[in-house]
């Protein structure tokens, strides 16, 4: 089965995308998805993002493949209470930190995330939504660096961590860290340049690595040609959704 880990559905303000959970699940099921992630968009840009997890939970709710994401926000009061409602949606593995968009640091995390832990619940924290050239100049979002994601796992080594939309390079840089951490993994959706998911299926790094497509930011079709170019079978089957399926309790 092909699972998509890192899935959005919803507007963004700054380039139209057909965002709504029906456009982005066939987009996605055309080319054989099983298993879609997927948080809400309109998230990054609510100084409260929790009000856009009951729509989603609602959506989410009418399709059995469809794996609902919610965003937790520690600087809002009300995160615990979230997260506790988030434990009674049967389909809630996995929920998303957006540091970049929220006034907080990964370092103060750490009550949320041994909460996380108590819970069995994993977490991608995101380093990007979009590409820093594509953003308004007046509405610049710098990147979380994915090293401070690794510190995260490190201090937190029960949880799950996913690092979302790392660049190649980054996932490299991390390499020595994400084998010493069997908590740490990395999606694929924003590995760039030639070669990428071959190049860190060369570094060791196979078991690592998770599908994640960005849709509906980016093209589905993108993200499996980037996975299925040059790799065996065995190394397309692991980074598709055998490695999701053994880290995630579904």
């Amino acid at each position: 089965m092909i699972i998509d880990v890192n899935a959005f559905t919803g507007h963004w303000p700054s380039h139209p995308v057909k965002g709504d959970l029906n456009t982005v699940r066939a987009s996605l099921r055309e080319y054989g998805v099983g298993r879609i992630c997927v948080s809400p968009l309109e998230a990054a840009w609510c100084r409260n993002p929790h009000r856009f997890n009951d729509a989603l939970y609602r959506t989410a709710g009418t399709f059995s493949d469809v794996w609902p994401v919610p965003v937790l926000d520690p600087t809002v009061a009300t995160w615990k209470k979230e997260l506790e409602r988030a434990t009674r949606e049967i389909r809630v593995k996995l929920v998303r930190l957006l540091p970049a968009y929220s006034p907080y640091a990964l370092e103060d995390t750490a009550e949320l995330l041994q909460t996380l832990v108590a819970e069995k619940l994993g977490v991608i924290v995101q380093t990007r939504l979009e590409d820093p050239r594509r953003q308004h100049q007046l509405a610049q979002v710098p990147d979380v660096p994915a090293g401070e994601i690794a510190s995260a796992a490190e201090r937190h080594p029960e949880l799950t961590v996913i690092i979302g939309g790392a660049r190649t390079g980054e996932i490299r840089g991390l390499k020595d860290r994400l084998l010493a951490s069997p908590n740490l993994y990395a999606d694929v959706s924003q590995c760039d340049g030639l070669d990428a998911i071959k190049v860190l299926v060369e570094d060791g790094l196979r078991e690592k690595l998770l599908f994640g497509s960005h849709a509906p930011l980016f093209i589905p079709y993108s993200a499996l040609s980037r996975v299925v170019t040059d790799l065996s079978d065995k190394d397309v089957s692991a980074i598709l959704g055998d490695n999701a399926e053994r880290i995630i309790s579904w």
